[in-house]
């Protein structure tokens, strides 16, 4: 899915948590983009519940608060932080 970025114009569509959006230093897990869905990225905490409620939940999708961000802002945000390593999503 594209979205338009005001600073970008219109890129991929990223889904990111809020602590990597509002924070720095972070650690973080990924999913590369793929033909089922887009590129996302979560930090540890959201992944330590993720672990303990094995798979994402209300209270982790509360928790992380996602938003869509264009795939250059994502990359950008990313940038502050360190890669724990890579989700395959299923």
């Amino acid at each position: 899915m594209a979205i338009h970025c005001d600073r970008h114009g219109v890129t991929a569509s990223c889904i990111i948590c809020r602590h990597l959006r509002e924070d720095r230093g972070l650690g973080y897990w990924a999913i590369k983009p793929g033909p089922d869905g887009p590129a996302q990225a979560w930090c540890e905490a959201c992944d330590a519940v993720l672990a303990e409620d094995r798979g994402w939940t209300d209270r982790g999708d509360a928790l992380a608060d996602w938003k869509l961000y264009c795939a250059r802002c994502y990359t950008d945000t990313l940038g502050r932080h360190t890669l724990r390593g890579w989700d395959s999503g299923g």
